[in-house]
């Protein structure tokens, strides 16, 4: 099944951006998900949609001949999704009914326009287009197709179409989480042109080199019903941090402090509560994010929070018309 959702703790906006007084997330499921096979139970020209669940793994029986060798596929459509949110990326999923799930796995990102051209001659199986209906590992995105299914270990990672974004670490029983250090997504999503981007999840650490006793694995299965849309792109946001760099600060502060009372802003211009005007409502939520950082108060300058907001310049003016026929009513 293929399915994409955005979504946030409080709402996502093209052009603005809303965010509660509490830390949000941003997130994007895939529209496509699936895995692809090249061992010697199911080979490369086989389709891997499979009703039932969704499979990572490599492993080889200890007479070594037995290979299983199936690598993730995830595309996500993140066109919606504002670019400055690109540094904050990180990777989350909750692969229920699984096993053997404790591992690292690397992840890889296809590059930009893959199209594949020298594996599929009309290059209608590209990085933005496939579909996990149809995907087969001999289609060549992002593996070598040359690689045997007997080649113990080798997940045939085609490094001129994808390029390792750096792993994640699972330990069983918990959610597969990312952070912008052990995976560095800002600039790959950064670099995508035409709003999709692919990732492969593979365990490239054969179970005869990683400690475990032959005829065990690290690997992850989730049974279809949790496994679509089980993988997320997620954008983590701080309150208060206007220019989305990650910290706040007192150049947060900056826009609220030049838009304030008005009226037709964005977030990046102060309105931080998606209310349509800068108020103290956004200085609030900006504060709290400031202070939670270790910020003070002291000796700041807030004299721009005595100008009347929205609202309340709007019955000043009323107050005001109001007065020339009091005047004459007591003439």
């Amino acid at each position: 099944m293929k399915r994409s959702t955005l979504a946030i703790a409080s709402a996502f906006l093209l052009g603005s951006i809303v965010i509660p007084d509490a830390a949000a997330q941003v997130y994007v499921t895939s529209t496509d998900d699936a895995n692809t096979s090249n061992d010697t139970s199911r080979g490369p020209t086989t389709t891997n949609d499979r009703a039932d669940f969704i499979e990572i793994r490599n492993f080889v029986d200890a007479a070594g001949t037995a290979t299983r060798k199936k690598a993730g596929i995830f595309k996500f459509n993140i066109s919606s999704v504002d670019t400055r949110l690109f540094p904050l990326a990180t990777m989350s999923a909750t692969f229920s009914g699984g096993r053997d799930g404790n591992g690292t796995f690397n992840v890889y990102g296809l590059n930009d326009g893959e199209l594949n051209l020298d594996n599929v001659a009309d290059g209608t199986v590209g990085e933005h287009n496939w579909s996990e209906s149809t995907l087969r590992y001999n289609h060549g995105l992002g593996f070598d197709v040359s690689v045997p299914t007997t080649a113990v270990g080798n997940m045939g990672i085609d490094l001129t179409e994808a390029t390792l974004l750096g792993s994640i670490t699972l330990v069983d029983g918990q959610p597969l989480q990312s952070n912008t250090t052990d995976l560095n997504l800002g600039a790959f999503l950064d670099a995508d042109t035409n709003g999709v981007v692919t990732f492969i999840l593979a365990d490239e650490r054969l179970n005869g080199t990683t400690g475990l006793p032959i005829g065990t694995e690290w690997r992850l299965t989730a049974r279809e019903a949790s496994a679509e849309g089980s993988l997320r792109l997620v954008f983590n946001l701080l309150p208060g941090d206007t220019n989305l760099n990650g910290v706040v600060d007192l150049t947060d502060l900056d826009p609220i402090r030049t838009n304030y009372s008005l009226t037709g802003r964005e977030y990046a211009e102060g309105d931080l509560n998606g209310d349509g005007a800068v108020t103290f409502a956004d200085f609030r939520v900006w504060k709290t994010g400031y202070l939670e950082a270790g910020g003070s108060l002291a000796g700041l300058n807030l004299g721009f929070l005595s100008v009347p907001e929205p609202a309340a310049a709007a019955l000043l003016l009323i107050a005001a018309a109001a007065l020339p026929a009091c005047r004459r009513r007591r003439v």
